[in-house]
């Protein structure tokens, strides 16, 4: 009965860390659309090429 105590202890504390780990790291990242101004010069330039073509002559590579 005493190593099963011992065994949910455990268990609970290391959920609990993960848990805390996980929280932390969803709090100190932020998803890069949704900045204002994130385009990058290479998005920009890429978007910009595509744009510049006729949408008829664009072909689909897969």
């Amino acid at each position: 009965m005493k190593k099963s105590r011992v065994f949910l202890l455990v268990a609970v504390i290391f959920m609990l860390i993960v848990f805390y780990v996980v929280y932390d790291m969803s709090t100190k990242t932020k998803f890069p659309k949704g900045r204002p101004g994130a385009e990058t010069e290479k998005n920009k330039s890429v978007k910009d090429s595509v744009e510049q073509q006729n949408p008829m002559e664009i072909e689909i590579r897969r």
